[in-house]
């Protein structure tokens, strides 16, 4: 490429100055191009090739290209950003969580023990109603038998010593 053939400068679409050079190389002989005058301002590449049909650089579809890549990287950037905050909150909320299952799991067990008196007191309040209910079944019979004995008796006296009397 020859650097000595050059037009005089002029300014991308972007605002960088740019001039304009005819390469020398027997690949591209004649063949005009672009040079930013900061040659490390892209990484990829510190000249582009004019295009022949209407004169105008494939520079700006690229710079702009480039710009929207920058945006994209920038929007990234922004959306990694939150994803980490995200994911901080993310594990407040699960240590949040963890705190408040051992929490839960302290009640349950309490509320296990609790449940398990209450079952031993119920089962004691249910042996002693069977054995006050038996004791009543054993009074009420034992009652009855002695009633239908003084009955009987007092039906004997009566029939013996009033036997006129009908009741």
């Amino acid at each position: 490429m020859s650097q000595n053939s050059y037009s005089s400068q002029r300014k991308c679409d972007c605002g960088l100055v740019v001039k304009t050079l005819i390469s020398s190389t027997t690949s591209n002989p004649g063949r005009r191009f672009f040079r930013f005058l900061c040659p490390d301002f892209f990484s990829f590449s510190s000249f582009l090739h004019v295009d022949i049909r209407n004169g105008k650089t494939k520079l700006f579809s690229e710079i702009t290209y480039l710009r929207h890549l920058k945006l994209s990287l920038k929007d990234v950037k922004i959306e990694m950003e939150n994803l980490k905050i995200e994911i901080e909150n993310l594990k407040i909320v699960m240590q949040n969580l963890k705190i408040e299952g051992g929490h839960l799991s302290e009640k349950i067990s309490k509320l296990e023990e609790t449940n398990d008196l209450e079952v031993e007191e119920v089962r004691t309040f249910e042996d002693k109603y069977y054995k006050i209910k038996y004791k009543f079944m054993i009074s009420c019979v034992s009652f009855c038998w002695i009633c239908s004995c003084i009955n009987d008796k007092v039906n004997y006296v009566v029939s013996v010593y009033f036997p006129n009397l009908v009741f």
